[in-house]
């Protein structure tokens, strides 16, 4: 019987592809490594930074 994969981080649930060319992803990967981040994490942070609407609203319990 096979057992469903706990998700150790529910709120990062959602994963999206995207395709870049090579010269793109040796651009980022470069961008990302200059910034001490993995490629993910820097486009998370960017699209974040650059559209706060994007970030989920702060609740003060949670503070």
């Amino acid at each position: 019987m096979t057992t469903t994969n706990e998700q150790t981080k529910p709120k990062h649930t959602e994963l999206t592809a995207v395709r870049w060319t090579k010269h793109q992803l040796k651009m980022l990967k470069k961008i990302a490594y200059e910034n001490e981040t993995q490629p993910a994490v820097y486009i998370r942070d960017f699209i974040l930074q650059h559209h706060p609407e994007m970030q989920e609203p702060c609740d003060p319990a949670e503070l």
